[in-house]
C-alpha cells in the first residue's frame, strides 16, 4: 500500500507539565510508527501559544506538529487516540501534497520550455 504524506497539528492543555507533554508527544509518535507509519518530523517549536478563542475555558495551549507518511489506518488510529486523550483540546490532520505539487509544477515548466524550444526550431527556415 502506498504511503501518503500527512501533517497533523494538535493542541494540548496548558496545564500539562513539560514531562507530561513530552510523554504525550512520545505516545503519539509511537502510535504513528506502530500502525505502519513513518514519522518524518516532530515540530515542537510552536510551544505555548494564545488561542484564537477559548476552548473549555482555556486561553492557551501547547501546539505540536507531526509530519509523517502513512495510510488511512494510521490517521484513523491517531485521531481515535486524540479523541480519547483528555490532554488534547483540538487536532487537525491534512494530506501534505506540497512536495508532489512542487514536482508537478517543475515538470510542467520543463515540458513548456521543451515545447517552446521545439516550436522555435520548427519555425526556423532550413538552410541547404
Amino acid at each position: 500500500m502506498t504511503l501518503r504524506p500527512y501533517e497533523t497539528m494538535f493542541i494540548a492543555l496548558p496545564t500539562l507539565t513539560n514531562e507530561a507533554l513530552e510523554h504525550l508527544i512520545e505516545t503519539f509518535e509511537g502510535i504513528i510508527e506502530s500502525t505502519g507509519g513513518k514519522l518524518i518530523e516532530t515540530d515542537k517549536s510552536w510551544g505555548l501559544r494564545k488561542l484564537a478563542y477559548e476552548i473549555n475555558d482555556f486561553k492557551d495551549g501547547y501546539y505540536t506538529i507531526f509530519r509523517f507518511e502513512g495510510n488511512g489506518d494510521v490517521v484513523k488510529e491517531l485521531e481515535r487516540r486524540f479523541r480519547l486523550s483528555d490532554s488534547v483540546m483540538r487536532y487537525l490532520t491534512v494530506r501534505d501534497e506540497r512536495k508532489q505539487k512542487l514536482i508537478a509544477k517543475g515538470t510542467a515548466r520543463k515540458d513548456a520550455k521543451m515545447a517552446k524550444k521545439k516550436k522555435r526550431q520548427a519555425q526556423r527556415p532550413s538552410v541547404d
